[in-house]
């Protein structure tokens, strides 16, 4: 059984998601800031409450023409890299204190693990040395993001916050990378069809 879950929900509007967290003694809100299209400083904030007016628990800001990010849980620390590794099977890793010990953790994608079926996949987060399975985000079979997050063990809230912020972290990337995927195969439908379109407008003439 999971030590803590959180259950991740979309607005009904918008980019940003509710969570709710719960560990056994009762439930908790949080609310996602997901902020794709604006100019702030980052581009997911954690905020501890139903929404935007809670104070920030954690935040991510994915760097320019790469694929790593950088995350952190408070205004005054230190930015902690998210590394992107491999081409076709994908991850991402970073490091963190678990339970006093440094630890370098990974996000992979699993297809046996989690809860249900779904079409955009499972995730798992893996201690790299011990491959122990530290946490599970389970997709809903209608969104790369949602979902429900099960962390397994319990390393205390800090650790509990990392993974959730990693794990969104590591499902918006792939969701913003499909979204620019099937955009630009949209645009060569577009570009073909007029190209194609043209060349028979002018046999015509």
């Amino acid at each position: 059984m999971p030590t803590s879950q959180f259950q991740v929900t979309d607005e009904s509007w918008g980019n940003h998601y509710h969570v709710i967290a719960s560990d056994g003694s009762g439930e908790h809100h949080l609310f996602i800031e997901n902020s794709p299209f604006s100019k702030t400083p980052y581009d997911i904030a954690i905020h501890d409450g139903p929404d935007i007016e809670g104070r920030i628990v954690g935040l991510s800001k994915f760097r320019r023409f790469s694929s790593n990010c950088d995350v952190k849980l408070h205004d005054d620390e230190d930015w902690i890299p998210m590394l992107k590794k491999g081409l076709i099977s994908t991850s991402y890793s970073f490091e963190m204190f678990v339970d006093g010990i440094n630890h370098k953790l990974s996000w992979k994608k699993t297809r046996s693990m989690g809860i249900g079926a779904s079409a955009y996949g499972n995730s798992k987060l893996v201690d790299n040395e011990s491959q122990d399975v530290l946490a599970v985000f389970s997709s809903d079979p209608r969104s790369l993001v949602t979902g429900q997050l099960n962390i397994r063990g319990d390393h205390g809230e800090t650790f509990d916050h990392m993974a959730l912020l990693t794990g969104l972290v590591f499902r918006e990337k792939q969701r913003r990378q499909s979204t620019r995927t099937a955009r630009a195969g949209r645009d060569d439908v577009l570009t073909t069809g007029a190209a194609i379109g043209g060349a028979g407008g002018g046999g015509g003439c």
